[in-house]
């Protein structure tokens, strides 16, 4: 078959009107025609490609044209061939009919009998199809039954947290595709959509976004849009994709199954608010997103209008399906966390593996200190596959989706900064300095392109000092400043901060470090800055007055360098 309904016909014979009057009947037909006066050339046509309808005459070449009767229907039992014969040559036309052989026709034939025969090839052939697309619908429907009543069950699951993955992973089972994300309102009647829950790889996905940004993600990234609906409830979105999709049966099921969802995940929110008594997690000791909403709510309002200030933090646990399951670790970070943060501050379980942390009163410099000691522990060994990003009011936004949004990327900088993907921890400052320096992936920029990542300086000393007034510049624009220095006899990083014109600021600090003396240092210039709303490290050797080194506006990369040139004097220069 070439198309819905559009037919290769086939004919075979040696009579000039039969070959006319097939050119005629067909001519407006749509049909591909294939017309030959010898028996090879038609038996190596049908060869190339079968046809759907062969008209054969019989008598062709003394009856040798019966071989191509059952050639046509052995290489395609679909095929339909029908006998062209005359009174005398009947006997043929039995044999051609024993050999498989549709029909007869008489010669001469009229175009009706010629259409005729067509028609019935089509009309056939339609029914097949019906036949095959009501079977795989109904097969369809009936494997989504199937999933239905299995997402019905997880409504009745005591573990309501885990009943987001719960319905993703069935989504993934009955779509077959690798990649599912399921999206749903930060708060109960808002537009906002947050990433509740993903498997499979989900680069690029926004964490937080509107309807509109998400259908805009889904067609760049190729994926299909599910809405969680049932009749006029409805729960949010899911994405579907990562493989070419099967038209018809798919996409119903997929439907069927989200209105499943939708139901499903109505009971397990209305489960969570009937017993939000305790107000918290039922895994963790933390509290519950939706009391995290409420709470974070009441604070940018009391923020806003005395004029407060408050920070807040996004925790990520990331995958590692190698260890033990989400549950246990978000039972470790959550303890963790809860033992080293203040009674006023307030942690939340926003999904298998995911936190919020409201820092009521705290600015950028306490928020960033938090984050330093929850992430020393990841260092340590003590929490794994934690990453951390924090976000301040009113500096970086002043409602709670910018902050979360600030939050969340600072999260995922922080997972994707070369002090991690490079194992800087554990290294000495010599150390880590020529890591940085011979490091093919810095080199060939395959670091991922964040705002964050290290940049190669290559550039005469007296040029670099240049960018150590810039960072300073900009850091002592707002709030608290620690900077840490290594010093030189000669012009250096120590003389450039020196001649700061605020050098003196009330909230300014400075630890001018003396390394030269330490194996390894002696050529090494150094320079960390962390501020209020951001960090900057400087890190390189000289050699005959040139710089040869790197600069990079991470924060884990600044606090590395504090710490080790703390570790250098054994001082602790930053909490």
């Amino acid at each position: 078959m070439q198309g819905q309904g559009r037919l290769r016909i086939l004919v075979v014979t040696a009579d000039p009107a039969v070959l006319d009057l097939c050119r005629t009947v067909f001519a407006d037909s749509g049909d591909e025609l294939l017309l030959f006066e010898r028996l090879a050339q038609g038996v190596a046509d049908a060869q190339a490609q079968p046809p759907d309808l062969a008209f054969v005459d019989v008598a062709l070449e003394q009856r040798a044209s019966l071989a191509l009767v059952h050639h046509v229907k052995a290489i395609s039992q679909e095929a339909e061939v029908y006998a062209i014969t005359s009174m005398e040559h009947l006997d043929a036309a039995s044999q051609a009919v024993s050999l498989g052989a549709s029909g007869v026709i008489m010669n001469p034939p009229s175009g009706d009998e010629l259409l005729s025969a067509a028609n019935g090839v089509r009309t056939r052939r339609a029914s097949v199809r019906l036949r095959a697309q009501l079977k795989g619908e109904n097969d369809g429907y009936r494997r989504a039954l199937g999933y239905v009543a299995r997402m019905a069950n997880l409504a009745e699951r005591p573990d309501g947290d885990n009943v987001g993955l719960a319905v993703v992973e069935l989504f993934r089972e009955a779509s077959g595709m690798p990649k599912v994300a399921l999206y749903l309102p930060t708060q109960e009647g808002g537009n906002e959509l947050r990433l509740s829950v993903s498997v499979g790889p989900q680069g690029g996905a926004p964490a937080f976004c509107d309807e509109m940004t998400l259908m805009r993600y889904a067609k760049e990234a190729g994926v299909e849009v599910v809405p969680l609906l049932a009749g006029r409830l409805s729960m949010g979105h899911v994405l579907v994709g990562g493989a070419p999709w099967q038209e018809g049966p798919m996409r119903q099921a997929m439907h069927v199954l989200a209105a499943q969802a939708t139901t499903t995940l109505m009971l397990a929110s209305e489960r969570e608010r009937s017993g939000r008594g305790t107000i918290k997690d039922g895994a963790t000791s933390a509290y519950s997103f939706a009391y995290f909403v409420d709470i974070a709510g009441r604070e940018i309002d009391k923020a806003k209008r005395h004029g407060r200030r408050f920070a807040l933090a996004t925790i990520i646990i990331a995958e590692e399906p190698s260890l033990e399951g989400p549950p246990s670790r978000a039972v470790d970070v959550a303890d963790t966390v809860l033992g080293m943060v203040r009674d006023s501050d307030v942690l939340a379980r926003v999904d298998e593996r995911e936190f919020y942390l409201l820092l009521p009163e705290t600015g950028g410099f306490g928020a960033q200190s938090c984050r330093r000691r929850v992430l020393a522990l990841e260092a340590s060994g003590k929490l794994r596959g934690v990453s951390m990003g924090v976000a301040t009011f009113p500096h970086d936004g002043s409602d709670l989706l910018r902050l979360l949004r600030m939050a969340k990327r600072r999260a995922d900088a922080s997972a994707a900064s070369v002090v991690s993907l490079l194992k800087l921890h554990r290294q000495s400052l010599p150390e880590l300095t020529d890591s940085l320096l011979w490091s093919s992936d810095i080199a060939q920029n395959k670091l991922p392109a964040t705002p964050e990542a290290p940049r190669v300086l290559e550039l005469p000393l007296v040029d670099v000092l240049n960018l150590v007034t810039s960072a300073l510049s900009q850091a002592v624009r707002g709030g608290q400043v620690s900077v840490v220095v290594s010093q030189r006899e000669d012009v250096g990083f120590a003389a450039a901060v020196r001649s700061f014109p605020k050098k003196n600021v009330e909230d300014l600090q400075i630890h001018f470090v003396d390394v030269r003396h330490r194996d390894g240092c002696e050529d090494i210039e150094v320079l960390a800055v962390v501020a209020e709303h951001a960090s900057y490290a400087l890190l390189g050797r000289v050699e005959h007055g040139m710089f040869h080194g790197l600069h990079a506006a991470d924060p884990l990369f600044a606090d590395l360098l504090v710490q080790r040139i703390g570790d250098l004097l054994g001082l602790r220069l930053m909490d």
